[in-house]
């Protein structure tokens, strides 16, 4: 009974047998992927371990692409952020591994400036009592925190900080720092509470020391570090930005590609920029390591910001500025006024009756890209947009990028009527690699437009990073 069944398979039924192979090249690339799918989730899961950085007890939250530090012990701060090998945060190498009682950070000892990234109240002032007197401040910005783990599997991994309550400004913060798997994308959740028996009106004041040293001789700064900060096109202010602090003609700060955007170019002179960016994101952009990172949020429109304001940076340098009742000389000494570039995220304001409490998430998302950064999108960054030039049946892509998550540059062709006709991989990418396309491919005869898109290696759609008509008409 099974030779004739063998013999009509193998003899007469050739279509049978095609679609029996096809189905077992079919079910062979299912597995092949899947397989490839499990290794990339693997290469790039989430992990959280308790360790050391720098002397400090920290947790670590990683993936294989990403790590952050996290150090409670010094005022729940993320004292590192690090892709790959590279870093991103300034770190205080006086005070690495040092934690200091009160009786060393206050006004009288100075203030014990750890570095890294850390959540304040605002507005910053000193003429009442609804402004924040700014720092040394050792309940909010240099106590021990408690801390917790909130989430620890292969997908994600969490830990919350806590600051203790705060009498004077009535208030509590709590962080939770979450990185996922096989993303650079971290997420600060900030939480702040109204720990008193009174009304009270703060906004979240989240600041971030970026490390502005030379990368080949940190005795010098780095001149090769930027910001770029979108301006509101509406903004209240007549340039799109302003200077709470320091001298208005200080060169760093400059509006460019059609006053449409905000450089901040890193020189070691005191000064502060402000700015009602409405874009939800800013970018920092170390250009000697091709080293960009991107701050996201959400931006509330017709909401009162502190300083009429949602993004500021602060050039830390020698001079001479006001505070308003008082003046504050930064000494040229590096021990004293080290190399960092602060980048700031405000919150509107929350009016909180007693127990209440706001919250307000920003993101961090660092890639490699090329100086400058001209517009950060979901899946990445773009520093040159993209491009197509057309010979015959081929189209040549051109432009350069930054992601976010592994996996690989795809072009998509579509009729003028949005009909997907042909889609081609470009190129593998990594977040730990700045993407520079220039690729060939085949262009279909009705296309009008090309989009190249982000996919990971669960072939999942990451994201457009740009758009390009091939027919005008």
């Amino acid at each position: 009974m099974k030779f004739p069944i063998y013999r009509a398979f193998s003899l007469g039924h050739t279509r049978s047998r095609h679609a029996l192979l096809g189905a077992a090249q079919c079910l062979a690339w299912f597995l092949s992927a899947a397989m490839l799918s499990q290794a990339a989730a693997s290469r790039y899961a989430a992990k959280l371990e308790q360790t050391q950085y720098r002397g400090w007890k920290v947790y670590r939250l990683s993936n294989g692409l990403i790590s952050l530090y996290v150090a409670p012990e010094i005022g729940g701060r993320a004292i590192q952020l690090t892709l790959g090998h590279r870093h991103y945060f300034f770190v205080n190498q006086n005070l690495a591994g040092k934690v200091l009682p009160q009786s060393q950070n206050n006004l009288k000892a100075g203030w014990a400036n750890y570095g890294g990234d850390k959540v304040w109240p605002a507005p910053e002032g000193w003429m009442n009592n609804h402004q924040w007197p700014s720092i040394p401040y050792y309940i909010l910005d240099g106590s021990p925190f408690q801390s917790e783990i909130v989430k620890n599997t292969p997908e994600e991994v969490a830990v919350r900080v806590t600051s203790p309550p705060d009498p004077r400004t009535g208030v509590q913060f709590v962080r939770t720092f979450q990185v996922f798997a096989g993303t650079t994308r971290v997420t600060v959740r900030e939480v702040m509470r109204n720990i008193s028996e009174r009304r009270i009106r703060w906004g979240i004041w989240d600041v971030l020391q970026n490390d502005a040293s030379d990368a080949t001789n940190p005795s010098q700064p780095n001149k090769q570090l930027f910001v770029y900060i979108p301006i509101n096109p509406r903004s209240m202010f007549p340039r799109g930005f302003y200077n709470p602090y320091g001298d208005v003609r200080n060169p760093s700060y400059h509006a460019i590609d059609h006053r449409r955007m905000l450089r901040v170019h890193y020189r070691y002179q005191v000064g502060k920029v402000a700015a009602d960016s409405n874009a939800g994101w800013f970018a920092i952009e170390n250009a000697q390591k091709d080293l960009a990172l991107v701050e996201s949020f959400r931006y509330f429109p017709g909401k009162k910001y502190p300083d009429n304001a949602s993004v500021e940076s602060w050039n830390d340098g020698p001079g001479t500025i006001s505070r308003g009742p008082f003046f504050q000389t930064l000494p040229n000494n590096l021990e004293k006024t080290p190399y960092f570039l602060e980048t700031e995220v405000l919150s509107p304001f929350a009016t909180l009756y007693p127990g209440q409490q706001h919250e307000f998430t920003l993101h961090w998302s660092p890639t490699r890209a090329l100086n400058p950064i001209r517009k950060a999108v979901w899946a990445g960054v773009i520093s040159r947009p993209l491009r197509g030039r057309i010979s015959g049946d081929q189209i040549t892509l051109t432009g350069a990028f930054g992601v976010f998550v592994p996996g690989t540059l795809q072009a998509v062709f579509y009729s003028a009527m949005g009909q997907e006709l042909a889609h081609d991989t470009l190129l593998t990418v990594d977040p730990r690699h700045v993407v520079q396309l220039d690729k060939s491919v085949p262009l279909p005869a009705d296309a009008f437009r090309v989009s190249v898109r982000v996919m990971d290696p669960h072939n999942q759609n990451r994201g457009d990073l740009g758009n390009f008509i091939l027919h005008a008409d």
